[in-house]
């Protein structure tokens, strides 16, 4: 049966689903900007086309003096032949406001563009990298914010005199720390999204993630701000004129300045050009702030230090991931975290392995640990991590990078988290393929409509065109699939794929993962909570708590024999749906120890009814019998309640 579009309530009927096709839903470019927009935007259209125009309007001559100026002060009051008044030296005020258009606008926008360039750069560079580039670069900001401008333009003026270079040049360099701490805050929440942790396990580099991943995102509240900047700068040369360090042509600053010793008997001399000036002020907010609303995402790394201690551990078996020994060390200002501690894994070729245990526990870490992808400055690992045979932790970054876009795919828990959300679908797809695989642009398009036909997305012309938040969750997860798939890995790496979607949509993406996962005969780590889920999708299970593997082996054979207590307890916390409604749920009483300080002895023994002194004090070893093992002093020896859920035998 084919996969059609998964609805809010379940599965569309085909009719249903053909409506959507149909009539597809409206996108950014159809919602209304609002009348004030286009009032705003109109009154910028004009004052650009009377900047750029001036010469060839038919304006009076703006410093042509009045018939008897030498004599009297003349002033004209506006009216049909001159619609601003005149001036007391008889020149038209009027033709003098749009004469001071052109170095008010020709300041604003080559200000606004360098600052608004220089201070992006700097600002994503320092919120992605972090560490000493973020320190070193909030200091020189926080610098130049503390220096008075006002000081820094007297004292150049004195040198370099009133020219518009010069205030360009000084409006720009005080200009850069602002956009630069506005795009530094947003980089620094953007860089712990999982989308760019998305794009550092396919290998991009740090320069694709900078200009590919977060200068995207990170444009809008430029945008918006490059709005309010453009405003501060007219406002900025006003004030300056009053103190008489405004330019030596016309600008508004100069002619409110010029008026205001008249503003009691002639207002008009002064008002008209602050009144413009203000509207053009207006105008520029109303359209930045109209334009966020409009193009803004729906949801709104940093420098990694990774260390890697040890001596790498051979790959006996050949899997395709093989972990020995791993050990991953967070380092923060409250204490080392230690969310892997001695783990030992492999999956190989066709096979899955299930990973289980409660939040916290460490089962994404595991997966972090994998490919690299950390949302801290400071990161120690050790041991062995191998991918088809490469070295994750020691091998030359140039090989990382090509291992973690060829050989690994990695299925997020929150999919519209996981894609950009300023990007459309097409290009998040094909662009593994572009960076890895260099084929060119219409084979990886081409490519991109058959994966997301393979993952049962209907009419892929049209999602291709689509952003993120245009998609349903199921039909957004199908989409990480494809791009999990886009370089047909050997390794498929999920975190709790399912997690955000209803029950019909979950099954449905389960099966989807498993049937491509044998297939395409590839390795795959499901990482859930749900003992159900692993029970029916999985060859092996992996029981993890308190950054340990505490038991591992054979599917069958944990469901049906499981040794270690805490693995008794999760399975005895399922809910049973033959149980009468409204009866009392197991629990399993007390909380997950801490990782910045470990307890020794077994790290379940402050939960476990069947612990005793040893237990609090040596840590047990593991006993194997087979390919189960476990670690525990006292293993139970019943096995638990059943989980109501088939095998992977009986699924498939």
């Amino acid at each position: 049966m084919a996969l059609v579009e998964p609805g809010p309530t379940g599965v569309k009927t085909a009719s249903e689903a053909v409506a959507s096709v149909d009539h597809p839903a409206p996108d950014r470019s159809t919602r209304r900007l609002g009348v004030l927009f286009w009032i705003a935007a109109a009154w910028i259209v004009v004052l650009v086309f009377c900047a750029v125009f001036r010469d060839l309007l038919p304006l009076r001559d703006p410093e042509a003096l009045g018939i008897r100026t030498r004599e009297v002060r003349k002033f004209e009051d506006p009216s049909w032949n001159a619609w601003f008044g005149g001036d007391g030296q008889g020149r038209d005020q009027f033709a003098r406001v749009v004469q001071g258009a052109r170095p008010a606008l020709i300041i604003g926008l080559t200000v606004t563009l360098i600052g608004g360039f220089l201070g992006s750069a700097i600002g994503v560079t320092s919120g992605y990298l972090r560490g000493k580039v973020d320190t070193t670069t909030t200091v020189v900001i926080d610098i130049f914010l503390a220096f008075p401008g006002l000081v820094l333009l007297i004292a150049v003026r004195a040198s370099f005199g009133n020219s518009m270079l010069v205030f360009i040049v000084l409006f720009s360099i005080t200009s850069i720390p602002g956009y630069a701490r506005i795009v530094r805050g947003a980089s620094f929440a953007l860089s712990e999204r999982d989308f760019v942790d998305a794009a550092e396990a396919m290998g991009a580099t740090k320069r694709r993630v900078l200009w590919k991943e977060l200068a995207p995102n990170v444009a809008v509240p430029v945008l918006s701000f490059a709005f309010i900047g453009f405003a501060l700068v007219i406002v900025a040369e006003g004030g300056l004129a009053f103190i008489g360090l405004s330019l030596d042509e016309v600008t508004w600053g100069k002619l409110i300045a010029e008026g205001t010793g008249d503003i009691k008997d002639h207002a008009h001399v002064s008002l008209i050009p602050a009144t413009v000036m203000f509207v053009t002020i207006l105008a520029f907010n109303l359209a930045g702030d109209s334009i966020r609303r409009l193009y803004s995402p729906r949801e709104v790394a940093t420098q990694r230090r990774l260390r890697v201690e040890g001596v790498p551990d051979a790959n006996p078996d050949g899997s395709v991931l093989h972990i020995s020994d791993l050990y991953t060390t967070l380092h923060t200002p409250a204490g080392d975290v230690h969310a892997v501690d001695g783990v030992s894994l492999s999956v190989r070729a066709g096979q899955a392995l299930g990973v289980v245990g409660e939040s916290g526990s460490g089962k994404t870490m595991i997966l972090r640990s994998i490919v690299g992808a950390f949302a801290l400055s400071d990161v120690t690992r050790a041991g062995t991590v191998e991918v088809a045979g490469v070295d994750m932790l020691r091998a030359p970054r140039d090989e990382v990078l090509r291992t973690l876009g060829t050989e690994i795919g990695m299925v997020s828990q929150n999919p519209l988290t996981a894609l950009n959300p300023v990007r459309r679908i097409e290009s998040q797809i094909i662009e593994p393929m572009l960076v890895h695989r260099g084929t060119s642009k219409a084979q990886a398009r081409e490519r991109a409509l058959e994966l997301l036909r393979l993952v049962g997305i209907p009419a892929p012309e049209r999602r291709l065109r689509e952003y993120p938040h245009q998609l349903s969750g199921g039909m957004r997860q199908r989409v990480t699939i494809a791009i999990a798939l886009a370089n047909e890995p050997k390794l498929l790496l999920a975190d709790e794929p399912t997690t955000a979607l209803d029950v019909t949509v979950q099954d449905q993406i389960l099966r989807l993962l498993s049937g491509l996962q044998q297939e395409r005969e590839m390795a795959m780590v499901l990482v859930t909570h749900d003992l159900a889920v692993v029970k029916g999708f999985t060859d092996s299970v992996a029981i993890v708590y308190g950054g340990q593997v505490v038991e591992y082996g054979p599917t069958t054979e944990i469901f049906a024999n499981p040794r270690h207590r805490y693995t008794v307890a999760l399975m005895q916390s399922m809910p049973d749906l033959d149980l009468p409604s409204h009866s009392e749920l197991t629990t399993i009483d007390g909380s997950p120890p801490s990782l910045v300080r470990p307890t020794p002895g077994c790290r379940f023994a402050a939960r476990c009814p069947a612990a005793q002194d040893v237990c609090h004090s040596l840590t047990p070893a593991a006993i194997e019998s087979d390919d189960h093992w476990f670690r525990c002093h006292f293993p139970a020896e019943i096995a638990p309640v059943s989980v109501g859920a088939p095998t992977r035998s009986e699924v498939d």
